[in-house]
C-alpha cells in the first residue's frame, strides 16, 4: 500500500495545571537547547572537533540528567527530542547554509518544541498525555477519521495568540494513485490577481481600507512612549490586524486554488524567484538607486499578493509543474513573435505581425501552457493522494468487475 504524509492541528485544552506545565516544558527545552550548544562550543575550544550527532547529544542528555534532579520531573518525549533541531541547526551552519545558532532568551524565544510521538499518547477520548496523570483535551479531532490507518511520526507543541496552545502532528496515513486525466492549465500570477489559459481571472479581494487603517494605528503608536501601556494595546491591536488581513489572504488563496484544481489535475507555475523580484532598490551613498519609493510599493503588493501560498495550495490539490519565465510576457502565444513593443500598456498585448489583440495576463498564461507542455512529458501524470472517503469510494467503483 502506497503511504503519504499529511499534518493536522489540534488546540490543546485543560485546567491551570496544564497551562502551567506548557510553559515548563518551553523553558527546559530552551534550557536544554542553550546548555547543549554551550558544551559543544566548550568542545570545539579545547579540541577544535564537536560531537553532534544525535547519539552523543543523548548521551549528554542523559548525564546532564543526572545531575540536575528538576529535569527527571519532566519527560524524556517532550524535552529530549528538541536537541535534534540543534542538531539540523548546527550541521546547516557547518555546510555554510546558515549562521551559528543563537542562544535562546527568555523575553525573545517562542514557547515551541519538539515531541516525540507514539501512539500511547492518544487515548480513544480524544486526550494527549502530557505525563502520568496530566493530560491535555484535543480540539479538532473529527479530522483525522478521514483518513486510513493514520500512525503519528512527529509532532510538536507551541503557543499561538492569546496564550492558546496547539499541537500539530504529521502522520503517514494510506494513500491512492490517480491519474491526471484532465486538461492541463497555465496560470500566470500577477499583482493583486492570476489568470489561467482557460480564460478565466481569479482576483483577490482589494485590503485597502485594512492598510489604511494600519497605518493610522502605526502612526498613533510613534507618538507613545515605547513599553507604555497605550504603546502595547496598540501594539495588540496592530497585530490583530496584520493576523486578519493573513487569514483573508490565505482563505482567499486557498478557494482560488480549488477552483484551479476543478478546472485541471495538472497546473503550469513560472518558476518565479519572489527574493529576486523583492529586493531593496535604495542602494549606497555613493551609487544611490532610482525610483525607490514605487519599488518598495510593487514589493508590497507582490508581497501581498501570496504567490508562493498559493503554489503550496495548489500542490495539496493537483500536480504542479514549473516553467521557465522568460519572455512569457513578451511573446505572442498565436506566432511566436517576442517583442517589448507587443505589450502596449499593463493589460493589453498585441502582436506586431499577426495584431493579435488579447488581455497581457491571458496571453501569458498560454505561454506558459505551451511551455509546459513542449517541455515536460505528460502522457502519464500521476500522483498520490492520501486516502478519504470520497477517494475510497473512487477506488472501490474502479475495481468492481463487470458481470
Amino acid at each position: 500500500m502506497i503511504r503519504s504524509y499529511i499534518t493536522i492541528r489540534y488546540r490543546l485544552r485543560g485546567y491551570n495545571d496544564m497551562y502551567l506545565f506548557l510553559n515548563q516544558l518551553a523553558g527546559t527545552n530552551r534550557y536544554l537547547w542553550n546548555n547543549c550548544l554551550a558544551d559543544l562550543q566548550k568542545q570545539y575550544q579545547e579540541t577544535k572537533k564537536t560531537k553532534h550527532a544525535f547519539f552523543d547529544l543523548c548521551k549528554w542528555y542523559t548525564s546532564h540528567k543526572q545531575e540536575v534532579d528538576w529535569l527527571k520531573d519532566y519527560p524524556v518525549s517532550l524535552t529530549r527530542t528538541g536537541l535534534q533541531n540543534l542538531i539540523h541547526a548546527y550541521k546547516s551552519f557547518l555546510q555554510g547554509k546558515r549562521d551559528y545558532p543563537n542562544f535562546k532568551a527568555k523575553h525573545q524565544a517562542k514557547k515551541s518544541f519538539a515531541v516525540a510521538l507514539t501512539k500511547s499518547h492518544f487515548s480513544k477520548e480524544g486526550h494527549f498525555q502530557l505525563k502520568r496523570g496530566l493530560y491535555a483535551k484535543l480540539l479538532g479531532t473529527k479530522q483525522l477519521t478521514r483518513y486510513a490507518n493514520p500512525i503519528p511520526k512527529s509532532g510538536r507543541i507551541f503557543e499561538g495568540r492569546k496564550e492558546k496552545w496547539y499541537l500539530t502532528v504529521q502522520y503517514e496515513v494510506d494513500s491512492i494513485t490517480r491519474q491526471a486525466h484532465r486538461a492541463p492549465i497555465g496560470i500566470d500570477r500577477n499583482v493583486g490577481q492570476c489568470y489561467g489559459s482557460n480564460g478565466i481571472k481569479y482576483k483577490l479581494r482589494d485590503l485597502k481600507s485594512f492598510q489604511t487603517r494600519l497605518k493610522c494605528l502605526q502612526k498613533w503608536r510613534a507618538k507613545k512612549v515605547k513599553g507604555s501601556h497605550r504603546y502595547n494595546k496598540l501594539s495588540f491591536t496592530i497585530a490583530k490586524y496584520y493576523a486578519k488581513i493573513k487569514h483573508i489572504r490565505n482563505n482567499e488563496l486557498r478557494h482560488i486554488a480549488k477552483e484551479i484544481a476543478w478546472q485541471s489535475d495538472l497546473v503550469y507555475l513560472e518558476d518565479l524567484k519572489t527574493k529576486n523580484l523583492t529586493k531593496n532598490s535604495s542602494g549606497t551613498v555613493d551609487n544611490p538607486g532610482k525610483n525607490v519609493s514605487q519599488k518598495s510599493g510593487l514589493n508590497r503588493v507582490i508581497l501581498d499578493s501570496g504567490w508562493y501560498k498559493l503554489e503550496q495550495f495548489l500542490k495539496e490539490q493537483a500536480v504542479v509543474y514549473k516553467v521557465d519565465p522568460k519572455y512569457t510576457i513578451q511573446k505572442c502565444s498565436e506566432c511566436g513573435y517576442t517583442s517589448k513593443e507587443n505589450r502596449t500598456s499593463q493589460s493589453k498585448f498585441r502582436c506586431m505581425p499577426c495584431e493579435l489583440e488579447l488581455n497581457s495576463d491571458f496571453n501569458a498564461a498560454l505561454n506558459i501552457l505551451a511551455s509546459g507542455v513542449g517541455t515536460i512529458k505528460t502522457e502519464r501524470r500521476e500522483y498520490n493522494v492520501p486516502l478519504t472517503r470520497a477517494s475510497y469510494s473512487v477506488k472501490r467503483q474502479n475495481n468492481t468487475s463487470a458481470f
